[in-house]
C-alpha cells in the first residue's frame, strides 16, 4: 500500500479536521474555530467549539503529535477557561496515559482524550478515548466567549 510522508503540521491538521468533524457531530449547531486566539491573542487553541450558535458550553481540543507532545500539553490545557477541555494524539504509539493527571486539583473537571483512525480513503476519524468531565467557569468567561464569538468568524457554522 502506498503511504504519503506527511509532516507534523499536516498531521495536526489532518487532526484538527478530524476533530472538528466529531464536535460537529456531538454538539447541537456549533460555531467550530480553527487556532483561535483564546483566552488572550497570545495563545492559540487548535480547535474551540462553542456549542448552541454560540451561547453555550466552551470546548477547547489540543492537537498533538506522539504521546510525548501530549503530555506536555496536560498542564497549559488544564489552565484554559472552558467546560470541556481535550488532547487529541495523533500518533499514540503505545497509549499510556494515567488517569489521575487529566482531573483537576479539585476533582471537578477531567481533560478528554480523543484518539484517530483511518478509514477507507485515507479518511482520518477522531474518536473520544476517555470522555471529558465539566470543569467549572465562571461568569466572567462566559462574558468573554460572547465578546470572542461576537467578533471571530466561525470556521464551521450551521447558519440558521
Amino acid at each position: 500500500m502506498y503511504r504519503n510522508i506527511l509532516s507534523q503540521d499536516q498531521l495536526e491538521a489532518r487532526g484538527k479536521n478530524a476533530v472538528a468533524d466529531l464536535l460537529a457531530r456531538r454538539l447541537i449547531v456549533p460555531k467550530i474555530f480553527f487556532d483561535a486566539a483564546w483566552p488572550t491573542r497570545k495563545r492559540r487553541i487548535d480547535v474551540l467549539a462553542v456549542d448552541r450558535a454560540g451561547a453555550g458550553d466552551i470546548h477547547v481540543v489540543e492537537v498533538m503529535v506522539g504521546i510525548n507532545a501530549a503530555m506536555q500539553s496536560l498542564t497549559p490545557l488544564m489552565l484554559l477557561p472552558a467546560h470541556y477541555k481535550y488532547v487529541a494524539i495523533v500518533n499514540p504509539g503505545q497509549f499510556k496515559l494515567q488517569e489521575p493527571i487529566l482531573y483537576s486539583d479539585d476533582g471537578l473537571g477531567r481533560i478528554g482524550v480523543i484518539l484517530f483512525e483511518e478509514e477507507e480513503h485515507n479518511q482520518l476519524v477522531a474518536r473520544i478515548e476517555i470522555v471529558p468531565e465539566r470543569f467549572r467557569v465562571g461568569a466572567e468567561v462566559i462574558q468573554q466567549i460572547d465578546r470572542f464569538t461576537a467578533k471571530q468568524h466561525a470556521d464551521i457554522e450551521i447558519r440558521v
